[in-house]
C-alpha cells in the first residue's frame, strides 16, 4: 500500500460496485467513475442505476442527486474522517485511523485489511487490493453486516486532471441543503451565482 500511496498525486478509474446483504444476496449493482487529486479533492460519480456525484474541493463536500434534483453540502473536514476515500485522497493518516494487516495474495491481487481504530466508524473492515502497482479493488464491510465490493477498471495514476472535476455549482432550481451554515436549512440556489 505504501508503494501505491507514496508519490500518489492523482488517481482516476472507472468502477463497478456491488452491494451484498448480510446473507450474500446482491442488493445493488452500480457503475461510475472516480477522480482523486491529493490532498482532499475527489469526485466519485455513479451513472447506473441512478445518477449521483460526491464532490470535494478540499473545503466543501457536495452530494448531488440529479434524479432527486437535490444537493447537500457539508464541511469537508467534518465529513470524511476515517471513510474509505480518506485513505486515497490523503486527507487522513492511515496509521492513526486504522490497524493495517497484510492478508496475502489471492488471484494475483495483494490484499491489505484495515480495521478502524474508532469503534463508531461506519465500517468494521476495509480491504484494499493491489495488482501491478495499482489499486484493483476495495471491499467494505459496514456495521449492518453488508459488504460492498468495488472493482476498478482502467486505473490511471498521476495523470493531469481537470480542476473543474472537483468543483460543483448547483444548477438553477436545485434544492440545496447547506449544513455548513445552518444544518437542515434549504438554501436558495440563486445565492450561489
Amino acid at each position: 500500500m505504501r508503494g501505491f500511496l507514496d508519490g500518489l498525486h492523482t488517481f482516476s478509474a472507472g468502477f463497478e460496485q456491488r452491494l451484498y446483504s448480510e446473507f450474500g444476496e446482491e442488493l445493488e449493482h452500480s457503475i461510475g467513475t472516480v477522480y482523486i487529486q491529493r490532498p482532499g479533492r475527489f469526485q466519485w460519480s455513479y451513472f447506473e442505476p441512478y445518477t449521483q456525484s460526491i464532490i470535494s474541493d478540499g473545503t466543501a463536500l457536495w452530494v448531488y442527486d440529479a434524479d432527486l434534483e437535490q444537493a447537500t453540502v457539508k464541511d469537508f473536514s467534518h465529513s470524511v474522517g476515517d471513510s474509505p476515500v480518506s485513505i486515497l485522497d490523503g486527507s487522513g493518516d492511515i496509521n492513526v485511523h486504522y490497524v493495517v494487516l497484510n492478508t496475502g495474495e489471492q488471484g494475483g491481487v495483494q490484499w491489505l485489511e484495515l480495521t478502524p481504530r474508532d469503534p463508531d466508524s461506519d465500517y468494521t473492515t476495509i480491504r484494499l487490493g493491489f495488482a501491478g502497482g495499482n489499486l484493483a479493488g476495495m471491499v467494505l464491510f459496514d456495521n449492518l453486516s453488508q459488504r460492498t465490493e468495488i472493482t476498478f477498471k482502467d486505473a490511471r495514476r498521476n495523470v493531469t486532471l481537470d480542476p473543474a472535476l472537483f468543483e460543483f455549482t448547483p444548477p438553477a432550481g436545485l434544492d440545496v441543503i447547506d449544513s455548513r451554515t445552518n444544518p437542515g436549512a434549504v438554501v436558495d440556489p440563486g445565492s450561489y451565482y
